[in-house]
């Protein structure tokens, strides 16, 4: 169970928490990648951009790490604590997200913006799987070849609002690293790219 002022939060309590997170994830990764979109059509907001680039790349590096490490330790929340059986689906989420934790936390470390363009590949496929797998739980009527017997990838465990279920959950994560990933552009990268236009 999670502790909070010594009182332990249920598994729909925490999925709460979780949802609440989420929305402000997707919130961040949708912001950040139609402010990335409109540096390209404005000329202020490019500038704007390239002094934020300039002054936090190396803070959006570590915390896309940091939002991988969170949704990492989520999920292991999720099905050892709160004992929700993970799907296949879910599984390949995992895949995904587990070593962009590490990658992206030692990458910041280093300054080393070389794992950019495999961050922004992993956390790209993984929400392309979490979409699949949201439009499963949808639509369960669907088969899909990575149910199996006795484990559905159509269940859901948690449904906060009546439409975030953990698939979701984590599609908003992998969008948030995205477009922190697409923001952590090393600014002599971003002026060379600039010159070219």
């Amino acid at each position: 169970m999670i502790v909070c002022d010594g009182d332990t939060l249920t598994p729909e309590e925490a999925g709460t928490l979780f949802a609440y997170l989420s929305i402000i994830a997707g919130v961040g990764g949708v912001g950040l990648i139609a402010f990335i979109i409109a540096s390209k059509k404005s000329e202020p907001i490019a500038d704007k951009l390239s002094q934020l680039r300039s002054e936090h790349n190396r803070e959006a590096l570590f915390l896309a790490g940091f939002i991988a490490l969170f949704c990492m330790m989520a999920s292991l929340y999720l099905s050892d604590i709160a004992l929700f059986f993970p799907c296949k689906l879910c599984w390949y989420q995992r895949i995904v997200m587990y070593p962009l934790a590490f990658l992206l936390i030692f990458a910041g470390l280093r300054n080393d913006f070389g794992i950019r363009p495999y961050g922004l590949a992993l956390s790209g496929f993984g929400a392309f799987i979490s979409i699949y797998h949201y439009q499963l739980q949808l639509n369960p009527e669907q088969h899909s070849p990575f149910c199996a017997e006795g484990q559905s990838c159509t269940m859901q465990y948690l449904n906060v609002f009546d439409f975030m279920s953990i698939p979701f959950m984590a599609l908003m994560g992998f969008l948030f690293i995205f477009g922190l990933l697409l923001f952590a552009k090393p600014i002599s990268e971003s002026l060379d790219s600039d010159s070219e236009e």
